[in-house]
């Protein structure tokens, strides 16, 4: 008889035979558990693999991202000791949710070298939700018109409707074909409760603005409301929520006609709106004073446009007034009274006006075009015209020139003229006598009259001495440019203003300088630039951001000139100057 040494074949194949044996004995038994067999399209299941004894190693689930969305994955474990005997179990749970429709065979998943057995699944078509329904969860999609214009404000509103307990519930993003469009989101998502026939929901909402860019069909694709719903009514003692399936829903899409612009629209900027105010404050009284400044504000309100898209105020320039507009303040303002209700859109600018000469004037009117999108006609939102005076202002007594006024002189008799002397008819033997004394009488009138004209003479000229003098107190231009200094070095606006005042009056004395902007017409183009940037930041109350760089400077520049011009030289003050 031969042994095993003379044929060691025979060896090798009963140790394999052996080995496949004990490796059979050995292997894992894995489950595969479904929660339920039919399932809808989005909506969620979850995958059991149930092992009785240890893997060879973790599973791998990516075979099954062909054909699912892997949502979620756990895995748990389970001892018991029954009369001695040792038992263990791994479990593995995978929450799905289907990419398409149909029959779907779930593969053999690995464990190592374990291997699950395939499974089959069918998905059926997603459910379209209706709004007439009493379905336990409902997708809606609702639009505030089905015609619009470009740029015209469209409110779209989702909606997710639960009459059962859920959570982790959401709503997809707003999508759109067809035509560009600009979304918003308006105001914060709400949520609140509604009742429909007899069935309870709870809402939860999302709100949009759309503006469509151009004509054409814009398409609004079909809202996806998801949320876990309890599979049965042990959820509530469920702290884990362990026992729940993810259900999603499909509203139906909307479609909207964007007609083109109309032909009748002839303004200059494109404006569809539900309503349109242009509104304007100005100060009471129509008489203002030369270099006092005047706040004009004009508002622009328009319900279904953002204040970006809003046109730009023009402030037409206007002889005799300065004006120096504010940056315009935008502001959208989303309306809760309604549900159709969107965005009103505002955008205002302060305009500071300063005369600087006297008279009448008038602001022209101002109009805004704007379409109708609710009446589909042209329609103007319109301020009417402004007309105010502008008194001078009142002259300052220290810098003006004093008027005296002169008395009326008295009535004398001029010297040249000859008084006749009365007829007198006296006998002739006293002719001689009567004839002394009137030449005496005469003579004292004379006198008289010679010492008249010597009072009258004199009391001319001591009234009109002061004339002589200048009547103003002109400043100092030394003094002046010390304290123009003084502010620079400080930064100080409002000393750098008393010092350009007094700087000028030195410079200019007929007419007075009264005012900065008095000032700046009487300089050159860099200075009254600079002498403006200061008027504005004093009006403005700006003066913590104004600088005082070069001023000293262009003031010395303008001074040169003009001694150069009139060839003069003054180091202590410049003489009456009428450039």
């Amino acid at each position: 008889m031969k042994t095993s040494s003379q044929h060691p074949w025979i060896f090798y194949l009963l140790l394999t035979v052996l080995s496949l044996l004990s490796s059979n004995l050995y292997a894992a038994d894995i489950q595969v558990k479904i929660d339920r067999n039919s399932v809808e399209l989005n909506e969620s299941f979850t995958l059991t693999f149930e092992a009785s004894a240890d893997v060879d190693d973790d599973p791998d689930f990516g075979p099954l991202e062909k054909d699912f969305q892997v949502l979620n994955k756990s895995t748990s474990s389970n001892i018991s000791i029954i009369n001695g005997s040792y038992q263990k179990s791994m479990r593995w749970n995978v929450t799905l949710m289907p990419l398409h429709e149909g029959t779907i065979i779930i593969p053999p998943i690995k464990f190592g070298s374990d291997i699950s057995p395939q499974y089959q699944i069918k998905i059926r078509p997603v459910q379209t939700s209706s709004s007439n329904s009493n379905a336990e969860f409902i997708s809606e999609l609702s639009i505030s018109t089905q015609n619009t214009y470009p740029q015209a404000q469209v409110i779209v509103t989702q909606r997710l409707l639960s009459s059962s307990n859920i959570s982790g519930y959401e709503l997809s993003k707003l999508k759109t074909s067809g035509v560009d469009v600009s979304i918003q989101p308006l105001g914060e998502p709400k949520q609140y409760q509604t009742q429909r026939g007899d069935t309870p929901y709870l809402v939860l909402e999302h709100r949009y603005v759309l503006y469509p860019q151009a004509a054409g069909k814009l398409t609004i694709e079909p809202s996806i409301a998801s949320a876990r719903i309890a599979l049965n009514n042990s959820y509530n003692r469920d702290p884990f929520r362990s026992n729940t399936k993810t259900v999603r829903r499909a509203s139906e899409k909307r479609s909207i006609t964007v007609n083109p612009v109309p032909d009748n629209f002839n303004g200059k900027h494109w404006l569809p709106a539900n309503e349109v105010q242009l509104v304007e404050a100005f100060p009471e009284g129509k008489t203002f004073k030369v270099g006092e400044p005047i706040t004009r504000t004009l508002s622009l309100l328009v319900d279904g446009q953002s204040a970006s898209q809003l046109p730009e105020f023009v402030i037409p320039e206007i002889a005799g007034l300065k004006q120096y507009p504010d940056k315009p303040v935008l502001n959208d303002t989303p309306s809760t009274a309604d549900t159709n209700a969107g965005i009103v859109g505002a955008q205002q600018i302060k305009v500071a006006i300063i005369p600087s000469r006297a008279g009448s004037f008038t602001l022209p009117a101002m109009s805004v075009p704007w379409w109708n999108v609710n009446t589909g006609k042209l329609e103007v939102a319109k301020i009417a015209a402004r007309t105010f005076n502008i008194a001078a202002a009142k002259v300052n007594s220290s810098t003006a020139t004093p008027t005296i006024k002169q008395p009326e002189p008295a009535l004398i008799a001029s010297p040249t003229e000859t008084v006749p002397a009365p007829v007198i008819t006296t006998p002739e033997k006293t002719s001689s006598s009567s004839a002394l004394l009137w030449q005496i009488i005469s003579l004292l009138l004379f006198v008289a009259l010679l010492v008249s004209l010597f009072m009258l003479w004199r009391a001319r000229r001591s009234m009109q001495a002061p004339a002589e003098i200048p009547p103003v107190i002109k400043p100092s231009l030394k003094k002046s440019y010390k304290q123009l200094g003084k502010a620079c070095l400080e930064n100080d606006a409002k000393l750098c203003k008393d010092a350009l005042l007094n700087w000028g009056q030195a410079v200019f004395i007929e007419p007075p300088v009264f005012s900065l902007g008095d000032l700046a017409e009487r300089v050159d183009q860099s200075l009254a630039d600079k002498i403006n940037e200061l008027n504005t930041a004093l009006y403005k109350n700006q003066i913590d951001s104004w600088q005082c760089d070069g001023l000293i400077d262009l003031c010395k520049a303008l001074e040169s000139g003009i001694f150069q011009k009139n060839g003069q030289n003054d180091n202590n003050g410049l003489e009456k100057l009428n450039p």
